[in-house]
């Protein structure tokens, strides 16, 4: 995928970017491309970009069967290429100044561990880092968007309960950290169908500065005879509030 820097993304501040690759053309690889910042979007699938790409190592190594299966492939390792364009700027002798565009390759490998029970595709959207004077207004709402995507082979009814006691699938470690409350409608029940995304919007309110973790949302798929399962969200970026 290619991958730009956002400006206004500063140090220490996550954001949550789903994607999705598409099959290309050739019908040879999937590409997917990820814009972080203003300016033109340099297509991965254009040849200048890979033809660099495929000389590279990090498309050498992602192309590299891992042979402990019969036939030469793991299934249980998911692997990704990577293309990243930056930009820089150089000074010379004599005060010219000169603008450098390049693209840089890399290679990601982690264990793919499939979960039978994990039928949905879970991410949360919202803002990393609040500034407020809480003297003038002391509630913070802040709008925090579930996005969902049915990964089962039929439609699924889903329970969204969003509290900060909210029950999570065993073994799920959350960091402690200052209390918070959601406002408004906290509970939801929704037929989703097969390979079909949704999202809602929940709100969450502050009343003093800190660091906090939003992943208090309980989301279940119901099964057969009425058996809630639970569903995971994963790598949850902490959010930020400072004051004036």
């Amino acid at each position: 995928g290619s991958l730009f820097k956002r400006s206004d993304i500063s140090n220490g501040v996550s954001i949550n970017i789903p994607f999705k690759a598409e099959l290309t053309e050739q019908k040879s690889s999937y590409l997917s491309c990820v814009a972080l910042g203003g300016g033109p979007l340099i297509r991965s699938a254009e040849d200048h970009v890979l033809d660099l790409y495929r000389r590279s190592d990090a498309c050498y190594q992602a192309n590299q069967k891992i042979g402990n299966k019969e036939d030469g492939s793991d299934e249980t390792v998911y692997k990704m290429g990577m293309i990243v364009f930056w930009e820089g700027t150089v000074s010379e002798e004599g005060g010219r100044t000169r603008t450098l565009h390049a693209q840089h390759h890399t290679f990601i490998q982690a264990p793919l561990l499939p979960n039978p029970t994990q039928m949905l595709s879970l991410c949360l959207s919202y803002q990393g880092k609040w500034v407020t004077d809480f003297k003038r207004s002391p509630l913070l709402p802040v709008t925090v968007t579930l996005n969902m995507t049915n990964c089962y082979k039929g439609p699924v009814t889903v329970i969204v309960n969003a509290n900060t006691t909210a029950g999570r699938s065993e073994g799920q470690k959350v960091p402690d950290t200052l209390p918070f409350i959601w406002s408004g409608m906290v509970r939801h029940r929704l037929e989703l169908m097969d390979h079909v995304t949704t999202s809602i919007d929940l709100t969450a309110i502050f009343t003093q500065p800190g660091v906090y973790n939003i992943n208090q949302i309980s989301v279940e798929v119901e099964g057969e005879g009425g058996v809630l399962v639970p569903q995971v969200l994963h790598s949850v970026p902490l959010l930020r509030v400072d004051t004036l």
